[in-house]
């Protein structure tokens, strides 16, 4: 189940990394429109993902504040991104903005590589485990 989220999770990303550096170099509607579908398409798989897998942690009696306070750092994060973004923008120019962006969501994908890495080595040490125990 785990290995489905980040999959997904790994797809968004993905798709929004290229989104952003097409939204850095739009020179036409075309290309504007391009870039806005890839990263609207892209933020949605993205949000999902996220807020699913919130949903998983905590015990039944916890899930209510566990995505009470997630949906409020979200909120949080909707509110200080656009502002600190449009600084950015009218500061240091749009392509620059992007760019940037487009290389910050760059450390999700390492981040969800090291976790799939851990993961598949606890998996195999739990199988050699089990073998072993059985072996006895």
């Amino acid at each position: 189940m785990i290995h489905e989220f980040i999959t997904d999770f790994l797809i968004g990303i993905t798709i929004l990394i290229p989104s952003f550096i097409i939204l850095a170099f739009a020179q036409t509607k075309f290309t504007l429109w391009f870039g806005l579908i890839l990263f609207s398409i892209a933020s949605s798989v993205v949000i999902n993902v996220i807020n699913s897998f919130a949903s998983k942690y905590g015990l039944q009696s916890e899930k209510g504040t566990i995505l009470g306070i997630f949906r409020s750092l979200q909120a949080l994060a909707r509110a200080i991104g656009p502002l600190s973004a449009s600084f950015a923008y009218w500061s240091i120019g749009e392509k620059t903005t992007y760019l940037i962006g487009s290389l910050l969501l760059i450390c999700p994908l390492i981040l969800l590589f090291n976790v799939q890495y851990s993961l598949k080595r606890i998996r195999s040490t739990s199988r050699d485990t089990i073998n072993k125990i059985k072996s006895s």
